[in-house]
């Protein structure tokens, strides 16, 4: 009997080595299971504020691109309004320079009937020069007359 309780106790003993083994490494595996599962919760918080965030970004985003579409409707009419400005600009620069090319024509009307008017100026003062000399001429030779009339010789 005396084998049998050495026998007994050994396989105890080595049962129960075995038990604090298998006991350590479950309690080792309960750890790093709580280490695990606080490891997850940490990282479901994270992953909820992650997506959090990013429905915070897409509304902003959603309201960027509503503002992005009223721009560009303002762009549109500022373009809109762009392009008829340069037409009536360039409608405005047509008639200026036909204005311009009449102006340059009735200038160069008036500087021709300046000149006719002095070249016929310089002729009224030759007729008039003309005028004056014959009208000398004819008091001269009135003059003259007057002298060598035969009433004036005889008185």
């Amino acid at each position: 009997m005396f084998n049998f309780t050495k026998k007994y106790s050994d396989a105890l003993a080595d049962a129960n080595k075995k038990t604090a083994g298998i006991s350590a490494k479950y309690d080792a595996a309960i750890i790093k299971i709580e280490r695990l599962e606080d490891e997850l919760s940490q990282k479901t918080d994270e992953l909820n504020q992650s997506c959090k965030a990013q429905s915070i970004m897409a509304e902003g985003v959603k309201k960027c691109i509503e503002s992005l579409y009223a721009v560009q409707n303002q762009l549109q009419a500022v373009a809109a309004h762009l392009d008829l400005s340069n037409k009536r600009i360039f409608e405005l620069m047509q008639k200026n320079k036909a204005l311009k090319s009449s102006g340059d024509e009735w200038f160069r009307r008036s500087i021709k009937l300046e000149f006719e008017v002095l070249i016929a100026k310089d002729e009224l003062k030759k007729i008039e020069n003309e005028r004056d000399s014959a009208i000398k001429m004819c008091e001269l030779l009135q003059a003259e007359l007057m002298s060598n009339s035969p009433s004036r010789k005889q008185g």
